[in-house]
């Protein structure tokens, strides 16, 4: 290729297809990078053909959206043609999609702007023909962008076709990419709007289940496009709504004359869809300075075999209780497996867990082809993993539960485990479907539902998330995890008076509960009860010191601007656990406002290594890909750092913590403008200017004159305890 084409500078490949090659390329008439998409040989073969291509790209930079890239030119030289597009930075959609489907709220949202961009091109007489998630992108800011419209189907009326009218896209000629194509343009027949509604109908459904509607590949699809429907969004999303749903369904009618008219019914349908699922609410987290975090005790409590009664609530059949007291063929029996199940009620206990696993191991080892203890082991690692935050333990958890599920596929508790992992790995859908069986095998066991509660509250779905924890509550009103996990819920989102209740119950059942302690202390915090805080935190490092308690406690130092003594807990923290990301991003925000570099930057680097490895585990966590961004763009990898922070906001446009910051970042990055566009955007969704005064990374961009007429628009009302760093 050579390095210029036109007055167009060739700078790198940034993509291939089969319409073309694309460049970023450097427009040196109108100074400004472009993209620059060189067509295969032999798509424009004849003189006239060009002409109309041409005159197709001038009609096409007229359609001015915020949802539709702008096609800037169409020409050729030495025989090469090529199309100029507006340069999108920013991740596609078949990208975001390649980690799994997107939440409801997150398909609402791009899909909506899918539609209206969509509508505009309808309304000037332009269909697109090619519609895919490969030719959709999202920018950084969460703005959907619709590329290749300069490959589009032009429709004039129903003029003669004539030479001079007639578009290529009005032959019979099959153009378009063949899961999405509807039925009338695999027949050749004549296409129009509702060709595109067919397409985004496809890629709804692809947010929505992480598949294409119609699989297979040929003449197999092509049968299956004609003449099949596809599977349910139920069956294999269930907690897609009926609106969404009804809104998919429509767009994917073969018939064109059942379809929606036109784009503009389906973003109205699209927001009515969001105003219905309004009332499940959203979660928010926040960034460093504050996080609950499972404590470490080592403190042992003596504990004997769990009854049947008991195991039944963890949801053990009688008939694998029957075979783990006394197993056909071996003796005796095996009393090592019970009494790590009452080990294992106390998992926040170390010594305890410690002592669970090996009476776990010792069972299956006396008793290779014990299922439930493979179970047990499972879920005494996933415990682990809930206290140390060690990847490895979620591998270890994963394995002994997939070795129960081959020994014996009736287990309630081996799915319940694995839609924890699941749900820890962010594959929400994979957890609901393992935990679906559990409730299908023991309609009634606690720990289902408190797994499907947890899944919930993942997906969003936090009035179904509370309800499942109430009844899990009720059925099993002595276990004082439930009512941790229950009060950690309403803590993400940030219903902190109701989270300190149920963590207070928690203490009325285990009041030497050191981890429960340390959580209760820190959600104190925020409650603007410092004095009751720091007498829970304390408590809690009596009873066993523990990276939480110092964790929160250095936070408590934090906000009173206490820097060294932050520093010397938060250390004190990482001596117990050097796993957890955010103790490393806390103690590099004190040594940053203590102006020692040198110690930031190691905890940075620190902080850096365990995100790289969480990331492994949840690579489509907005979080963690807006902190990993952010830590990329303090050493200038740019080409690491922007498609993560862009994958956050694509994935989170709303959460006040992933805008501030991904405008930290882009700050890093030299990009003042968007630096400030995403910080005025977190504030207007929550962030008080009290956190952006206490992020160290945020200071150069405060000076700022524009920040300061920003900062005019919002008021202060909230306290920093009141919005936990």
């Amino acid at each position: 290729m050579q390095a210029t084409l036109s007055h167009y500078r060739i700078l790198e490949q940034i993509g291939a297809g089969g319409m073309g090659v694309v460049f970023r390329a450097h427009d040196d008439r109108l100074d400004r990078d472009v993209a620059l998409k060189v067509l295969p040989p032999g798509t424009v073969v004849e003189t006239a053909t060009r002409n109309r291509f041409h005159k197709e790209a001038l009609m096409l930079s007229k359609l001015n959206h915020p949802n539709i890239a702008t096609v800037h030119d169409f020409d050729t030289q030495d025989g090469t043609d090529f199309l100029v597009e507006e340069l999108i930075e920013g991740l596609s959609l078949d990208a975001m999609l390649a980690s799994g489907p997107l939440s409801e709220k997150e398909i609402i949202h791009l899909g909506s702007q899918l539609t209206e961009g969509l509508a505009v091109a309808h309304e000037h007489g332009v269909i697109h023909r090619d519609l895919k998630p490969a030719n959709v992108r999202v920018t950084p800011d969460a703005r959907l962008k619709i590329l290749d419209f300069g490959l589009a189907m032009i429709l004039r009326g129903e003029p003669s076709p004539t030479a001079e009218t007639a578009s290529i896209s009005e032959t019979k000629t099959v153009v378009g990419t063949l899961p999405y194509m509807a039925p009338e343009q695999l027949l050749a027949g004549k296409l129009d709007a509702r060709t595109d509604i067919w397409a985004t109908g496809c890629i709804l459904y692809e947010m929505a289940t992480g598949r294409r509607p119609f699989l297979g590949s040929g003449p197999a699809l092509t049968d299956a496009i004609l003449h099949q429907q596809p599977t349910p969004l139920g069956k294999l999303n269930p907690m897609i709504s009926a609106a969404l749903d009804a809104v998919i369904r429509k767009c994917l009618d073969k018939d064109p004359q059942k379809r929606y008219l036109s784009a503009k019914e389906i973003a109205v349908d699209l927001r009515r869809a969001s105003a219905a699922s309004m009332s499940a609410g959203t979660r928010r987290r926040s960034r460093r300075w504050f996080a609950v975090v499972a404590a470490a005790a080592a403190v042992a409590v003596a504990v004997g075999v769990w009854t049947r009664q008991e195991l039944f609530l963890r949801g053990v059949s009688s008939i694998e209780y029957a075979a783990a007291v006394s197993p056909p063929g071996k003796a005796p029996p095996h009393e090592s497996y019970l009494a790590g199940q009452g080990y294992l009620e106390r998992w926040d206990k170390p010594a305890n867990l410690e002592a669970a696993i090996s009476l776990f191991e010792q069972a299956v080892k006396a008793d290779p082809g014990f299922a439930l203890g493979f179970s047990a082991l499972g879920e005494a690692y996933w415990a682990k993993y809930r206290i140390e935050h060690n990847p490895r333990w979620i591998d270890e958890a994963e394995r002994n539960c997939r070795r129960a599920a081959e020994l014996n596929s009736q287990l309630p508790a081996v799915y319940v485990t694995l839609a924890r992992v699941h749900n820890g790995k962010g594959q929400y859908n994979l957890a609901l479907q393992e935990i679906q069986q559990a409730l299908k095998l023991e309609p009634l066991a606690p720990d289902a539902l408190l797994g499907e509660a947890a899944v919930f509250a993942s997906m969003g779905q936090d009035d179904k998330a509370e309800s499942t924890y109430k009844k899990a509550a009720a059925l099993r009103p002595q276990y004082w995890a439930g009512y941790y996990e229950w009060g950690v819920f309403y803590y993400l989102q940030k219903r902190y008076a109701d989270a300190a209740t149920q963590f207070e119950q928690a203490l009325k059942i285990t009041p030497d509960n050191a981890m429960v302690h340390a959580t209760l202390g820190g959600v104190l915090q925020l409650l603007g009860k410092d004095a009751e805080a720091e007498k829970h935190l304390k408590q809690s490092i009596e009873l066993q010191p523990s990276y939480a308690a110092y964790t929160n406690l250095g936070a408590l130092y934090y906000r009173e601007r206490r820097w060294a003594e932050s520093a010397a807990v938060t250390k004190k923290a990482l001596e117990m656990n050097r796993s957890d990301w955010r103790a490393w991003s806390n103690l590099s925000i004190a040594y940053e406002w203590m102006n020692r570099k040198n110690e930031a930057d190691e905890a940075s680097r620190n902080e850096l290594a365990r995100l790289e490895e969480i990331a492994k585990v949840r690579p489509d966590d907005a979080e963690v890909q807006v902190e990993l961004g952010l830590l990329y763009s303090k050493g200038k990898q740019r080409e690491k750092a922007v498609p993560l922070i862009e994958a956050a906001l694509a994935r989170d446009p709303d959460d006040p913590n992933i805008l501030a910051s991904a405008g930290e970042a882009y700050e890093n990055l030299g990009n003042r403008n968007t630096a400030l566009e995403l910080v005025k955007r977190s504030l207007a969704q929550g962030w008080t200017l009290e956190q952006l005064e206490n992020d160290p990374g945020q200071r150069e961009l405060l000076l700022d004159p524009r920040f300061r007429k920003i900062a005019q628009q919002f008021t202060t009302n909230q306290s920093p305890a009141q919005q936990p760093r």
